[in-house]
């Protein structure tokens, strides 16, 4: 079963959206990249940041997924620690 299918695990809280990320990512993308976040999909994030996350899940902490979207830009999805608001953000190199 593909993460994208099962409940969220946290709240997003308010979306926002970097203007870069605005500017170089397709919304639909966006929507896909924001639901795996929210089910435990860490994307491309590194394994000591899957633990920092679970941690993070547990203890109230801040989570961050890792994407790529169609045309390989490189993006993170950040939500604080009380799940009050979630960030998108393009990276605009490696």
């Amino acid at each position: 079963m593909h993460l994208t299918t099962l409940s969220p695990r946290f709240a997003l809280g308010q979306i926002l959206v970097a203007p870069n990320a605005q500017e170089q990512l397709e919304t639909a993308e966006v929507r896909a990249a924001l639901r795996r976040h929210a089910c435990g999909d860490w994307g491309e994030a590194k394994p000591d940041e899957v633990a920092d996350n679970e941690r993070g899940l547990r203890e109230a902490g801040g989570v961050l997924s890792i994407f790529r979207d169609r045309r390989d830009q490189r993006f993170c999805v950040m939500t604080n620690g009380n799940r009050s608001a979630t960030l998108v953000v393009a990276w605009t190199a490696d």
